[in-house]
């Protein structure tokens, strides 16, 4: 990251502060504040969508990370009840009918941080990504801040990439003491045409759509009358590179 980034002309609120090395400055102001609340206390229930919110070049070097990743797998999986499910893996995937999900993860995101795992500089953009994201309060105290949410510093982290007719079926992700899902889009080539979207439908039976687009993120209530799916990506390269999160509250 580069270290002559532009600061926020305005006081950048306490809670927020963390966030500034990471985080577009449009997103660190009493007006951020107040969105969050709005949106997370306010009807109807509905996923956040919000566009550049990543620093550019911040945004831009992650998205390069993402392409860079060696270690890349095919999943897919096969949902069982609420929470349980079958999983496939590689050379197996493509033998599955009626799947609920395919797409390609990271089995092992830790190991990308190994000795020669990776490149050097790739390796520093996803470590910054982390400290961001999971090892200090930085994003959960952005979120925190308007929702009111006290969130655990355990988290759940995907690296997920999509190829054509690859989807997540519906499905809630009601697991113990998770409030938000996360996700963070980072596939620069993308377009409305390549499909992908995230679908959100709450308790009153209305859907929501996000695109995908590059350098945004969604914050997606997870509430036992929601559901949530991706619709199938339609491009053949592989894109649609996410990094999807789960939010837990404190205690849980």
């Amino acid at each position: 990251m580069s270290s002559t980034t532009t600061r926020p002309s305005s006081p950048v609120p306490p809670a927020l502060s963390g966030a500034a090395p990471y985080v577009a400055p449009q997103y660190l102001t009493e007006a951020t504040v107040e969105r969050l609340r709005d949106w997370y206390h306010g009807e109807p229930v509905h996923p956040l969508h919000l566009r550049d919110f990543l620093r550019p070049e911040f945004a831009t070097d992650l998205a390069a990370a993402m392409r860079a990743i060696p270690t890349w797998s095919r999943h897919s999986a096969k949902y069982e009840g609420r929470l349980g499910k079958t999983e496939f893996w590689d050379d197996d995937v493509d033998d599955q009918d009626e799947v609920t999900i395919a797409q390609f993860v990271v089995k092992d995101i830790h190991a990308l941080l190994d000795e020669g795992a990776m490149d050097a500089a790739h390796q520093r953009t996803l470590q910054e990504f982390f400290v961001f994201s999971v090892l200090s309060d930085a994003l959960r105290d952005w979120i925190s801040s308007g929702t009111g949410l006290v969130l655990r510093k355990h988290t759940t982290m995907e690296l997920a990439a999509y190829r054509r007719s690859d989807a997540l079926g519906a499905h809630q992700d009601l697991v113990p003491g998770r409030v938000l899902a996360v996700n963070f889009y980072l596939d620069e080539d993308y377009t409305p045409e390549s499909g992908g979207r995230l679908a959100f439908r709450n308790g009153e039976d209305t859907e929501f759509f996000v695109e995908p687009l590059f350098n945004s993120v969604s914050l997606m209530p997870i509430r036992e009358d929601c559901w949530h799916w991706v619709e199938p990506f339609t491009r053949d390269a592989v894109g649609r590179y996410t990094i999807a999160m789960g939010q837990h509250l404190e205690g849980s």
